[in-house]
């Protein structure tokens, strides 16, 4: 007696069935309503059309999968992707002095919001008191959340001398809106003028951080 199978109801036959070549027809449109991955490379993506909408690719060279939209490839919107980044400039600062570093540039598939988070190293002589501040860019704008930057003030706790260096992290977070294309996160430090007692003892040592495509829709 003929049945189906249990996860696509294909027909299956046994040997009193008559010979139909429609249930073959049937059968073949399951398995094509049905696709399975496709299995690529990330060079060697086909270009599907539009009856192709919905199918899956594996790219056996990155172990990333994708989505064919019916005109382009897309990520699951399941994985949003990371970067990170880091710059060590060892750069002394002087009174009222702006420095500003990119630590990461990257490609952005789909629109959304990157987060940043950045942790910053800052070394400062034990014989001035100096104030500083911290803001996260996205694409060379400062793009902090909350404050307009994160601010560090060191007291002076030697008279005389050389004194001894003190290192500092100090931590910052930004959002910006993005489009498909080519970001980039970075760094604006500052020391902040008529609040520096003296120009010079405060360096930027290292600046670090990650990227997180958030908020994203796709295209």
């Amino acid at each position: 007696m003929s049945g189906t199978t249990p996860r696509l109801g294909l027909k299956t036959w046994d040997q009193s069935d008559p010979f139909l070549r429609q249930d073959f027809n049937d059968n073949s449109a399951r398995l094509d309503s049905s696709p399975g991955v496709f299995l690529c490379t990330s060079s060697s993506r086909p270009a599907w059309g539009a009856a192709q909408a919905g199918m899956r690719a594996y790219e056996t060279d990155t172990r990333r999968e994708v989505v064919w939209t019916g005109s382009a490839w897309r990520e699951p919107l399941s994985a949003p992707p990371v970067w990170v980044g880091g710059a060590r400039p060892d750069v002394a600062m002087g009174h009222d002095t702006h420095v500003y570093y990119k630590l990461a540039t990257f490609q952005v598939n789909r629109p959304g919001a990157l987060l940043v988070d950045l942790a910053i190293e800052v070394a400062v002589q034990s014989t001035f008191t100096m104030n500083a501040a911290f803001r996260v860019q996205v694409d060379g704008n400062d793009s902090m959340i909350g404050p307009s930057a994160s601010y560090i003030r060191v007291e002076q706790v030697h008279n005389s001398g050389g004194g001894w260096q003190r290192s500092y992290m100090v931590p910052a977070m930004g959002l910006r809106a993005v489009g498909v294309g080519s970001h980039s996160f970075g760094i604006h430090m500052y020391t902040i003028p008529g609040a520096t007692t003296v120009a010079g003892s405060m360096r930027l040592v290292t600046a670090r951080g990650s990227a997180i495509l958030v908020n994203s829709t796709d295209t």
